[in-house]
């Protein structure tokens, strides 16, 4: 039952509720956006992301969707507090700006580490609600694709908060929700929002460098590739320069003036490999030279390793160098410093790219070796059994010899096509997320959402879906265990990809955990498709151990 309203947003109206599992707060779609068709489907492809997430301090649970009539709503968990578009409007209204140096660190700090691993599509000032005791949580997850929809086809107006490249493609990306944090983080300070000839923070902010200008100026760069390469790392970057008012100057912060090189006081691996011109040994190892070595003196750890759509880290340049021996990290994989975000192929820098390429060719090396004892030891036991036969009588020796023969052939046939397919699964090149697992929680029966509902691995369009997470229990599969299932079916996998031309895929697939089998299944981020229904077939063959869990998300690569 919906009761008091609480606030208008871009595309629906919050109100407070009474549902079967206590209060809540229903989303109320407006007409104008729930008509278009287009814009409909995406407010509900963002409803269902948000409704499988785990439970984070920062976020608002997703909790319910569906269409009553012509009503489409949302449910979420109970949200109380302010959200930061008012609080901005009240300061204004009292005569002074913005939400001070301290406050505002806080306010993106937590942000950022709200959609540290996730892609909003639409921030602003009204997605953002906090509570009297300070805590900030983003509540409008589910609704950032439809917004962002809404703006594309026109209905509500484009913001200054959402990056170019978004604007031009309605496409939600990482990347973009930096330029909108960097608007967020400005109109937070300002009062206002971001705009072309508007006060620098400085000039408004009592106290404040002109460091915090630079920093604003990075994260909304028209040029996505010159901005902070993730939220999360903006959001450490902004929490060290606003942690004492905005007074205190950080290393973290590059000047924009000086870009590529980024200042002689903050050269950064990416940058400075990149620069080099020397030529050092290919040994991969020990030879390394002067600017190598006093990298690896460092033992920060501050360098991430963007595998695929997927980071890791951070890790000491160490560390880099020891995953590189042992081929973890490959020529295509990104290095970047999350201090400034400068990012960098590992393959090309002149330092790290022949370590790259000396540990392939001696893994390569190692692989033919023992395919080659592989090999010889078949041969050796098929000729054992050839003369074993030999001293067999004359017709039951021939008739023995031609069964025995035509026996050991189907069995070396057969061990063949399984050695082709091991090899395939062990070569494939697997990148898996594990999920963040929220504390247990006890909670009332209900209806559970299904991810794998719909024909060919795609999500049910029925929205009229409890998308809760009912389980008292939220172990999920190790991912050791996840990939000794999926690798052993490469070669069928591998030939999905060959019947559809194909030579590579990003597979994402999500394990129901009482039936260990797969539920839904993406590929290259599409849920439709030839190559999709392919995969989706191999895939339903799986069965995982069973867990006493809801799910377990994982992604990998594969290519032939």
């Amino acid at each position: 039952m919906l009761g008091q309203p609480l606030w208008p947003l871009r595309i629906a109206d919050a109100y407070r509720a009474n549902g079967p599992k206590g209060p809540a707060t229903v989303y109320v779609i407006k007409a104008a956006v729930a008509g278009d068709p287009a814009v409909r489907d995406q407010v509900i492809a963002g409803t269902r992301a948000a409704a499988v997430l785990p439970e984070h301090k920062h976020l608002v649970r997703t909790l319910a969707a569906g269409l009553t009539g012509d009503i489409l709503w949302i449910a979420t968990e109970e949200v109380d507090g302010s959200l930061v578009r008012d609080m901005l409007l009240k300061k204004k209204q009292a005569g002074s700006s913005g939400l001070g140096a301290r406050g505002t660190g806080n306010l993106i700090t937590g942000v950022t580490a709200a959609l540290a691993d996730v892609v909003h599509g639409a921030l602003a000032s009204e997605s953002v609600v906090v509570n009297r005791q300070g805590r900030i949580r983003v509540t409008d997850l589910a609704l950032g694709p439809g917004t962002l929809a809404a703006m594309k086809a026109g209905i509500i107006p484009m913001q200054s908060c959402i990056a170019p490249e978004v604007q031009a493609s309605g496409e939600p990306t990482s990347v973009g929700d930096v330029y909108s944090v960097g608007a967020l983080l400005y109109e937070s300070l300002v009062g206002s929002a971001l705009e072309r000839g508007g006060p620098r923070p400085s000039e408004v902010v009592s106290g404040m460098n002109a460091q915090i200008d630079e920093l604003v100026a990075r994260a909304c760069h028209r040029d996505a590739d010159k901005r902070f390469g993730r939220v999360d790392v903006l959001g450490e970057v902004v929490g060290e320069a606003l942690g004492k008012g905005g007074a205190m100057e950080t290393s973290a912060v590059p000047k924009l003036e000086h870009a590529p090189e980024l200042g002689s006081q903050v050269q950064s691996l990416a940058t400075e490999l990149s620069a080099s011109t020397s030529n050092p040994a290919v040994s991969g190892n020990l030879v390394v030279d002067r600017a190598l070595q006093a990298a690896l003196a460092d033992s920060t750890e501050k360098w991430l390793i963007s595998k695929g759509r997927l980071d890791y880290g951070p890790f000491s340049l160490a560390d880099v160098v020891a995953q590189i021996e042992k081929g973890e990290i490959v020529a295509g994989n990104i290095i970047m410093d999350k201090d400034t975000g400068a990012r960098s192929d590992v393959g090309g820098h002149p330092l790290l790219g022949p370590m790259v390429d000396a540990a392939k060719a001696r893994l390569d090396d190692q692989r033919r070796a023992q395919a080659e004892v592989r090999v010889q030891s078949a041969e050796k036991k098929r000729g054992a059994m050839l003369y074993a036969v030999i001293g067999l009588g004359a017709l039951g020796a021939a008739a023995g010899v031609y069964f025995i023969i035509q026996s050991v052939r189907s069995d070396d046939k057969a061990k063949e096509v399984n050695a082709v397919a091991k090899l395939e699964g062990a070569d494939l090149k697997v990148s898996v997320s594990l999920p963040k697992v929220p504390p247990a929680k006890k909670r009332s029966g209900g209806s559970r959402g299904t991810a794998g509902a719909g024909g060919a691995g795609r999500y049910d369009d029925n929205l009229a879906l409890d998308l809760s997470d009912d389980s008292d229990e939220t172990e999920t599969l190790g991912m050791d265990k996840v990939f000794a299932v999926y690798s052993s079916y490469g070669g069928q996998l591998g030939s999905c990809l060959g019947a559809n031309g194909v030579r590579s895929a990003n597979i994402g697939m999500i394990i129901d955990g009482p039936s260990g089998r797969v539920k839904g299944v993406k590929v290259n981020g599409q849920s439709s498709g030839g190559l999709h229904g392919c995969i989706w077939r191999v895939m339903t063959k799986m069965q995982f151990p069973k867990i006493n869990g809801p799910r377990t998300r994982a992604e990998f690569d594969i290519g032939v």
